[in-house]
């Protein structure tokens, strides 16, 4: 498997540009605190950058699913909070915790992409 150039700084502005998204909808102009609010993002970059280097389609799909459920998750609680869905960002005082919190469900979901990844077939069998 062999990845050109093109492709990875493809996915790096891909997930530059969902970072700068995350940061957006936090809604505050200074936020040290996107750094933790992305992590899913690095993670799964990570993960992706290893099986790019290990040349592991298996891999590079387990990437992927981490990246797509996590980040889904992600966007999913960020979009809640901006648009206030079911006043979650005017509800209660405390509101804001969710950022402490759900980057961490976020990889746990992520997780469960990365091992749905195992249950993809290659593509490559005879038959």
């Amino acid at each position: 498997m062999r990845n050109s150039d093109r492709e990875k700084k493809r996915l790096q502005l891909t997930l530059f540009i969902m970072a700068s998204t995350f940061y957006v909808l936090e809604g505050a102009l200074v936020n040290p605190f996107i750094l933790w609010t992305a992590l899913p993002l690095y993670v799964g970059y990570s993960v992706i950058r290893k099986a790019w280097e290990t040349g592991s389609v298996r891999k590079l799909r387990q990437g992927y699913g981490f990246l797509v459920v996590s980040v889904g998750f992600s966007y999913l609680y960020h979009l809640a909070w901006f648009f206030d869905w079911g006043a979650m960002k005017t509800g209660s005082s405390t509101s804001a915790i969710i950022f402490v919190w759900f980057p961490v469900y976020a990889l746990v979901f992520g997780y469960i992409g990365y091992f749905v990844g195992l249950l993809v077939p290659t593509g490559n069998r005879k038959g």
